[in-house]
């Protein structure tokens, strides 16, 4: 079994990441990372007069998320305790949903597995949803790992949503 698993360093993502590891004991493992680096390229503050940064600050910007993609990358192997021959790093640039999509489109996982935060309807509404948008755009079969953050539980109506991590 192939498992694309989607990470962005966080708990969520590495729980996930985890729990997909031990339950489908994948022969193989895509572990993939995708960086926003549109902050680099257009910081969006300067109006009509350009950039707020200059052409080697955004080169700078982009170059230190690239790495902290890296790193999550690396934890994330690291946290799930995966053989590592059996294991590749995917790093790409965009958004999140999209990209998952598109690296699974390319890859073909027997399974893609993101995070999720136990956000509430209308938080995801209002946000929007990394795992949300897999499920509903992603060619291939997605597990939705949810994390259940005790911190601040909402006991009102007792139900339970998705959230927002990739991972």
């Amino acid at each position: 079994m192939h498992a694309l698993i989607a990470t962005d360093g966080s708990d969520v993502s590495t729980e996930a990441a985890r729990t997909a590891v031990a339950l489908l004991k994948p022969s193989k493992i895509t572990l993939l990372s995708v960086a926003d680096t549109s902050i680099a390229d257009d910081s969006g503050a300067g109006g009509f007069e350009g950039n707020v940064l200059s052409a080697s600050e955004s080169e700078k910007v982009r170059d230190t998320i690239l790495d902290e993609s890296r790193d999550e990358l690396s934890l994330t192997l690291a946290a799930i305790g995966a053989d590592p021959s059996i294991v590749e790093h995917r790093l790409v640039e965009g958004s999140a949903g999209a990209s998952i999509c598109l690296v699974a489109q390319q890859i073909a996982p027997d399974v893609v597995v993101v995070g999720s935060h136990g956000r509430g309807f209308f938080k995801r509404v209002l946000i929007g949803s990394v795992s949300e948008y897999v499920a509903r755009h992603c060619t291939s079969p997605v597990l939705i790992v949810r994390h259940e953050d005790h911190t601040h539980e909402d006991h009102t109506d007792g139900a339970h949503d998705s959230g927002d991590h990739p991972g």
